[in-house]
């Protein structure tokens, strides 16, 4: 460091150059994008800060995971082992229910049965632990697979909108109440909609369920949007440039996921989901299709536990074609009601810019010099708040001070330096000619002769 002051070479303005700082480039700082780090501005041959390293601003929800990490293909590493993950995730759920069933003796008297315990409540309780589990396991792949911040995945503020979750949520559930309601009704006496369980439960059994299923099902219902609304279209969204080709295939295995039933269930979930998909970038998060589909689970698996039907393995790939036609107008209204309300609420829809930072490396984190185009992202803030940096630019010297007293106070302008009165001063070269004044200027022809030595233009 040079003598007199803290900080490297960049920060002193002067002297030689120190081993520790860092040559400024010519031109406007640092490339933006340095190394894949949108944010990065450090010099060639220095190693990025460790950490999680968001988009630039202005990305879209699918375009969050385009923070430059894991070079062209990166995103195949991800894919691949977070799949694994969710695997390997569902299948120790579903290896420890079997074993608790059988140490604590709670399995079914039938071995061909495909539930593990008795009781349907416990034996749904593990189903939906086993779903769950994929939020975690997501979001760990986000943040240390795709070296992001894992809040990504839940919205483009980088976390989860409570305020406008709620909204979401009041709008959701009476809507799915009226879509249930209409369906309901126009199924009534027909064969394939009459109950096929064991009746009510009675009150206790019925509230039982009801804690658990309220307690389980909303992170069931999460689950599944983290992982095909929102992480895979994102990991999709790495490697294409529109939203739609992500949002169609993820839309497909989501379909898929709940297995082969009757034709009309398959294309209720893929129109489903296309739907939301488009929610879901419309709105800049996962908010509003998380609560439409946690009010459609609680609804159908609170009727189901009413109705003794809890132990059925029918799913929504079941739905027969009246559930349907009925989607085919609830998914597009919810959907567009709550596009309008996110404008009328300015929702969030892309990330957001940095913040304006003052304090040491407050230049370095705005880019400057660099001009809009260039600004640093909000993957930096987030990442690197208090790392100083070299300021984009030239760095200029400071002005040199007076060589004797103290520096001079600003004022008027001094008067033009007296000119020997020995003889005449001639005019400047350029410029209009002055006006002869007293002391000043040409003597007149009349006046007194000049001195002697003193030489007269002719």
């Amino acid at each position: 460091m040079p003598p007199g002051g803290p900080g490297p070479a960049w920060h002193q303005g002067v002297g030689p150059a120190q081993p520790q700082g860092w040559p400024q480039p010519p031109g406007n700082g640092w490339p933006q994008g340095w190394q894949g780090h949108p944010g990065w501005q450090g010099p060639p041959g220095a190693v990025p800060p460790a950490g999680p390293v968001r988009a630039e601003a202005g990305s879209r929800y699918d375009q969050q995971g385009r923070n430059g990490q894991g070079g062209r293909f990166g995103w195949l590493g991800e894919l691949s082992l977070v799949v694994l993950l969710l695997f390997v995730g569902i299948v120790v759920v579903t290896g420890f229910a079997a074993v608790l069933a059988a140490v604590l003796d709670a399995g079914p008297d039938s071995p061909d049965s495909e539930v593990f315990f008795e009781d349907p409540v416990a034996d749904m309780a593990f189903q939906l632990v086993g779903i769950a589990i994929g939020i975690p396991v997501v979001l760990w792949g986000a943040r240390y697979l795709g070296r992001r911040p894992a809040g990504t995945v839940s919205s483009v503020l980088g976390r989860l909108r409570w305020k406008w979750l709620g909204l979401c949520a009041a709008v959701a559930v009476p809507m799915i109440i009226v879509q249930f309601g209409i369906m309901i009704a126009w199924t009534w006496g027909e064969e394939s909609a009459e109950p096929a369980g064991d009746g009510f439960p009675g009150w206790t059994a019925f509230l039982v369920s009801l804690a658990v299923l309220g307690a389980l099902v909303p992170f069931q219902a999460a689950a599944e949007e983290y992982v095909f609304r929102g992480w895979l279209v994102q990991v999709i969204g790495r490697a294409v440039r529109s939203p739609w080709p992500a949002v169609v295939i993820a839309s497909l295995l989501f379909a898929l996921a709940h297995g082969f039933g009757e034709l009309s269930g398959f294309i209720l979930l893929f129109y489903s989901a296309l739907w939301w998909g488009w929610l879901v970038i419309r709105t800049g998060g996962l908010e509003a299709v998380i609560t439409m589909h946690a009010a459609n689970n609680l609804l159908a698996f609170g009727l189901a536990a009413g109705f003794g039907e809890l132990a059925s393995t029918e799913t929504a790939a079941d739905a027969p074609w009246q559930a349907m036609a009925v989607e085919f107008v609830f998914a597009p209204l919810y959907c567009l009601v709550m596009a309008r309300i996110a404008d009328r609420r300015g929702v969030a829809r892309v990330s957001p810019g940095e913040e304006p930072r003052t304090g040491a490396g407050a230049e370095f984190a705005a880019g400057a010099g660099a001009g809009p185009a260039a600004a640093v992202g909000p993957g930096l803030a987030a990442s690197y708040p208090s790392t100083p940096g070299p300021v984009p630019g030239p760095v200029a010297a400071p002005a040199a001070a007076p060589a004797y007293g103290p520096e001079p106070v600003p004022g008027p302008e001094p008067a033009p330096e007296s000119r020997p009165t020995s003889g005449p001063v001639s005019a400047p070269e350029s410029g209009p000619e002055r006006a002869p004044g007293p002391g000043s200027g040409p003597a007149p022809e009349s006046g007194p002769e000049p001195a002697p030595g003193s030489r007269v233009e002719p």
